[in-house]
């Protein structure tokens, strides 16, 4: 029953209503509802009586029904002048309606009191409208009063008037003396505490401004501390990410400043990110040249990847993500990854991730690998940046090492040639020596002959000097 008399109560009511306005339809529909039960009442009674006029009375249930209505369609007005005139001209319908059903009950009394009532209702259209409506009271009030001063004429054109009725009093004259003072105080009266709501309203106005302006004082002060607050925890926020990717880059850091002879380096920098990240997967390819200057990127490091992702331990510039990565210099983050490319394992099943990052590891004059990592969750802007600056100190980590490795390449390989050299010089210095002696054994063998050949010389001679003798 209460949330029935709120509901009807509140018809036409909106919420960028003037208060005083609101207020005035809800006494329209509160007043509407008080005149639709006591109409019932009646009709309900006159029911049991014969010759009673049911007709106004379901005639009054229809206009009462008019009144929410109307101001359910917004018609605020209308239905609020009908309720200022529903008790006078109901009144005064219901009233003749009687005498034409039973005249022979109508005495002096009947007759007149009516008339006074309705005189009484004129006081109703100063409640019902604002100051601002005034045209609307005024024609209300002109109703009332016109219908209360021509009461006895609309009688006669109807035939029930005094003379009609047989109603004889020598005192009926007094009554419109009387409904002349009732009207002059009704309209004085009611005036008067018009003129009182007016400024009651006025004040309740400038109360309900001045509360509405500390309200939106109160919004604005609010809103600023929300938005102070709001940048304060966005300013501590940006810090603990600022805090997190120092943290991050000292750690991960320090990863790879372990010796560089290590074999399981990237293994252990791999894994070291994967966790600290918090994602679930993840692959570094190194760009290498062959024999034959061919760029390759090749799987050096891998954490929980999937068997038949790992068995492709080598991917050609250009081919698929990471070679496109490679080739385009750009990091690649995709928020779908497609159902058949990757999937993460676990010792309960498998799925494919939410997230899949492909990051270039480049310094100013190369790139020098590729980090792929796969996630249940997606990457924030800070965890994008720990990556593009560890990225940064790989690639130089990445670029240090393949010097370091050609340099201890170059210098194993002057080591040999160093030995080589040496190994030579000492064929060189033996087979000189060698020759060296080969060439005395010569000399003296040179001078054995010379020394023969002298000496057969000699002996020629001689042998000539005894023939000639």
């Amino acid at each position: 029953m209460l949330n029935f008399w709120k509901r009807i109560s509140y018809l036409g009511v909106t919420d960028d209503q003037d208060f005083r306005l609101a207020r005035r339809i809800v006494l329209s529909n509160r007043f509407g509802l008080i005149i639709a039960a006591v109409t019932l009442i009646f009709l309900i009674v006159f029911l049991f009586r014969p010759n009673a006029p049911i007709v106004p009375l379901i005639g009054m249930l229809l206009v009462v029904g008019s009144i929410w209505f109307l101001n359910g369609l917004e018609l605020t007005a209308l239905s609020r002048f009908i309720t200022s005139l529903t008790p006078g001209v109901g009144l005064f319908i219901l009233n003749i309606s009687q005498k034409f059903g039973d005249p022979a009950t109508i005495d002096i009394l009947h007759y007149a009191t009516p008339r006074m009532i309705i005189i009484g209702s004129a006081a109703l259209p100063f409640a019902m409208f604002t100051h601002n409506e005034k045209r609307y009271v005024m024609s209300a009030v002109a109703v009332i009063i016109l219908l209360g001063f021509g009461y006895d004429g609309i009688h006669q054109l109807f035939g029930v008037d005094i003379a009609s009725l047989g109603i004889n009093d020598k005192y009926y004259s007094i009554v419109t003396e009387d409904m002349v003072v009732l009207t002059i105080i009704t309209l004085a009266a009611s005036g008067f505490m018009f003129g009182m709501g007016e400024q009651y309203d006025k004040k309740a106005q400038r109360l309900l401004d001045d509360a509405l302006q500390q309200t939106e004082s109160l919004k604005r002060k609010e809103e600023n501390l929300k938005k102070t607050l709001s940048e304060l925890e966005e300013s501590r926020k940006q810090d603990d990410f600022r805090s997190w990717v120092a943290k991050g880059i000292a750690e991960l850091g320090g990863v790879l400043q372990t010796s560089e002879n290590s074999v399981n380096i990237y293994e252990h920098w791999l894994s070291a990110v994967v966790k600290y990240l918090k994602v679930n997967q993840g692959g570094l390819f190194l760009a290498e040249e062959d024999s034959s200057g061919k760029t390759e990127l090749k799987l050096t490091a891998s954490y929980a990847f999937e068997r038949k992702k790992f068995l492709q331990k080598s991917v050609e510039p250009g081919e698929g993500l990471v070679g496109q990565a490679y080739m385009e210099q750009h990091t690649i983050y995709l928020k779908k990854v497609p159902k058949e490319y990757i999937h993460i394992t676990s010792g309960l099943g498998d799925a494919p991730p939410h997230v899949l990052l492909v990051l270039p590891i480049k310094n100013k004059k190369s790139t020098e690998a590729v980090l792929e990592l796969a996630s249940f969750h997606e990457l924030e802007k800070h965890h994008l940046e720990l990556l593009e600056k560890l990225g940064e100190s790989l690639a130089g980590f990445i670029s240090n090492h393949k010097i370091n490795q050609r340099t201890k390449t170059l210098l194993q390989q002057a080591q040999t040639m160093s030995e080589e050299l040496r190994s030579n010089e000492e064929e060189m210095r033996q087979n000189l020596e060698e020759l060296t002696a080969t060439q005395e054994a010569l000399a003296r063998k040179e001078r054995e002959y010379q020394q023969r050949i002298a000496e057969l010389e000699d002996i020629v001679s001689n042998s000539r000097s005894v023939s000639a003798a």
